[in-house]
């Protein structure tokens, strides 16, 4: 259930504060006061697509806030994605739009994404507008509207249909490709057996490169290399001036004193540790001075692996690594065309298993949707009587298609007639304007019912071309709405006007050259009273006062 609206500089509502009443909130106003803009601010909070210029000309932001109480599910949704409630308190949804068109988003206090706000929207708030009328001519908005009306087995059947679509498509289309194109497969396959061949019978290592290339360098500097350790081996263990005997002599000069202190013991050890480190550092030297060799036949060898691996990397990849995993999805190629009638028969099953099980899912489908499609007529010509349409009749047509697609295997269309005696025809050629908005006030009723949320019916003036005894059945039904949920409705209608719990004003004001709306809330019967008069006959005299107040009685 919504509980208030808070908007700030939102179009040409500078500041609005709306407190939505239990059963109909009401909002209405001259023609032009911008009563569907405050259903935009609305829209937009439950993560609408907008841009820059919903902000009020001069602000630097737009800000709306909605509060709303979630029924226990939407609560448990909430709790799950990170936004959870105490007990009993109000969830918020708060959007802003800067200036230069960047959206911000938070629900309960915690930044959210407008994406995630619109899967929750009709848990919130379901909104129906001129447009909504304007939908019903596209026989794809039927379907839509009859799933919905068919509730959960209707949607999971349509969900199976669209995955084992989806799998028929795949797999035809995996297939196609496999048997498309003869020559270019047996070319392709010719170009990975090759690929595989030449960098397999490389056997080339991950890392031989960088091995390969840290010898070369030692090969080409080995002359310089010896020459250090031919010194540095003399200036270990030369027989006069060598560190190893120079350390020895430490050693022996300092423990001949070492039982004097316990520093010079120490010191004595030191050296003696040193001379032993310096003992194995010339024994490492020896060795490698022998293995300081220069082998042209090794060089020769090193260059000529080192051009190989060049050359495959300058084919396959940047490293080796990208010239094996080259070389593994070569070998897959080649091994999927080698077994390609194998890989063709496992999708023509799999291709002959999806098509089956939508064939199934589409045949459950129409079943769910040939009975749903009666109760639907019986629900909406039930509605006729009561929206000043007794004459006319409403039939939901299904079509089966050639073949099943994502949504099944039918094309639903509703067909209408205003008067008795005619025959239906499709809603595109013979619904007029106000026609089509009681239709969809009638679908409204109907699904009602239906809705696994119970959110805000918010109507955005589907009122448009009808008035008079029209006028006051649909207000009738407005009123019966509003006894099984919360309603909220944009007009410019008395009758229906009359059915407010809470109703509202919007005024269009302009001063210092800048347009504001300005929404008001009725705190009275008088200011009701006028505003109804108003709405009758344009203007608050006394004949208007006294049919306000008759009309006003009728529905208390």
């Amino acid at each position: 259930m919504l509980r208030q609206l808070q908007i700030e500089s939102y179009g040409l509502i500078e500041r609005a504060d709306v407190e939505f009443a239990g059963g109909a909130t009401i909002f209405s106003g001259e023609t032009g006061s911008g009563k569907t803009m405050l259903v935009g601010a609305l829209d937009f909070a439950l993560g609408a697509r907008a841009g820059a210029d919903i902000v009020r000309h001069g602000a630097r932001r737009a800000l709306v806030t909605l509060a709303f109480e979630p029924d226990d599910a939407l609560r448990e949704r909430l709790s799950a994605d990170g936004f959870e409630l105490d007990c009993g308190e109000t969830a918020t949804i708060a959007r802003e739009m800067t200036e230069s068109g960047r959206s911000s988003l938070r629900v309960n206090g915690r930044p959210a994404s407008a994406a995630y706000v619109r899967e929750l929207r009709d848990a919130v708030a379901e909104i129906v507008g001129q447009h909504e009328a304007q939908r019903l001519l596209l026989p794809a908005y039927h379907l839509d509207v009859l799933d919905r009306f068919a509730g959960d087995t209707a949607l999971a059947q349509r969900e199976a249909a669209g995955t084992a679509y989806a799998r028929a498509r795949d797999a035809a289309r995996a297939l196609a490709a496999l048997v498309g194109d003869e020559r270019r497969a047996q070319e392709r396959c010719d170009d990975a057996r090759f690929a595989c061949d030449e960098i397999e019978s490389a056997r080339v290592d991950p890392g031989e490169d960088g091995r390969l290339n840290e010898r070369r360098v030692f090969l080409d500097n080995v002359e310089r290399i010896a020459v250090a350790l031919q010194n540095a081996r003399e200036a270990l263990a030369a027989e006069e001036g060598g560190a190893i005997g120079a350390l020895g002599a430490a050693g022996a000069a300092l423990s001949g004193v070492g039982a004097f202190d316990g520093d010079l013991r120490e010191s004595a050890q030191r050296a003696s540790a040193l001379q032993s480190e310096a003992i194995e550092l010339a024994a490492d030297v020896a060795r490698a001075l022998e293995a300081a060799e220069y082998d042209p036949a090794e060089l020769d060898a090193i260059n000529s692996r080192l051009n190989v691996i060049e050359r495959l990397k300058r084919k396959y990849g940047a490293t080796i690594e990208e010239v094996l995993a080259y070389a593994a999805r070569a070998r897959t190629l080649v091994d999927e065309y080698e077994h390609r009638d194998r890989r063709v028969a496992e999708l023509q099953a799999e291709s002959a298993a999806a098509s089956k099980e939508l064939q199934r899912a589409a045949a459950a489908l129409r079943a769910t949707r040939t009975k749903a499609a009666a109760r639907l007529t019986k629900r909406v010509v039930a509605e006729f009587g009561e929206i000043a349409l007794a004459s006319g009749r409403f039939e939901v047509a299904l079509e089966a298609l050639a073949e099943p697609a994502k949504n099944g295997g039918d094309r639903v269309e509703f067909l209408f007639a205003a008067n008795s005696g005619e025959p239906a025809r499709p809603l595109v050629r013979v619904a007029s304007g106000g026609e089509l908005s009681r239709i969809l006030l009638a679908l409204v009723v109907a699904l009602a019912g239906t809705r696994d949320a119970r959110g805000a019916l918010v109507f955005d003036e589907i009122d448009a071309g009808i008035g008079g005894a029209t006028a006051t059945a649909v207000g009738a039904r407005i009123g019966e709405l509003k006894r099984h949920g919360q309603v909220v409705c944009v007009t410019h209608l008395a009758q229906l006007a009359t059915w407010a719990d809470g109703h509202y004003v919007l005024d269009k004001i302009e001063r210092k050259k800048e347009t504001t709306i300005v929404v008001r809330l009725l705190a009275n019967a008088k200011e009701r009273e006028a505003e109804i008069a108003r709405m009758l006959s344009g203007e608050s005299h006394d004949v208007a006062l006294r049919h306000a107040r008759a009309l006003l009685a009728k529905t208390s």
